[in-house]
């Protein structure tokens, strides 16, 4: 669990929709994003595949951005691309400290989602976990 009767567990949750599904069956995407908020989790991330991503802070709020749209090949890796992508464009913005995460913008948010997807889009285009280069993603936004 990322949080248990409202205390704190982490400061960033990525999780997929199929998770919350399985996890927390009773609860909404919204729902999961307003108790992950309430607890003091600073950035909440939900992947939810060909649609797209939702995500929150409490500055920024709710954002959903659509999926990158990609040929798939292989959807094996998508998932730990898409966190490792986060985690590095976090890193790389400055922003992967607790009270950067939670004073997030909108636009900064949106950027770090953006590259986060635009790299486990890369991935699905192949076969196997085959992870793309920072210069591939770059090249690709």
């Amino acid at each position: 669990m990322f949080f248990h009767q409202d205390k704190l567990l982490s400061d960033i949750i990525k999780i997929s929709e199929e998770d919350i599904a399985a996890l927390y069956p009773s609860l909404s995407l919204d729902a999961f994003l307003e108790q992950a908020l309430r607890s003091g989790v600073a950035l909440t991330v939900i992947t939810r595949g060909a649609q797209g991503v939702v995500a929150a802070t409490r500055a920024a709020g709710r954002l959903e951005l659509p999926a990158a749209p990609v040929q798939v090949v292989d959807t094996v890796g998508a998932g730990d691309t898409f966190q490792a992508a986060l985690l590095a464009g976090l890193s790389r913005t400055g922003q992967l400290r607790r009270q950067a995460l939670a004073q997030m913008d909108r636009d900064s948010l949106a950027g770090v989602l953006t590259f986060a997807g635009r790299a486990a889009a890369i991935t699905c285009s192949r076969r196997g976990a085959d992870l793309p280069k920072l210069a591939e993603v770059n090249a690709a936004l």
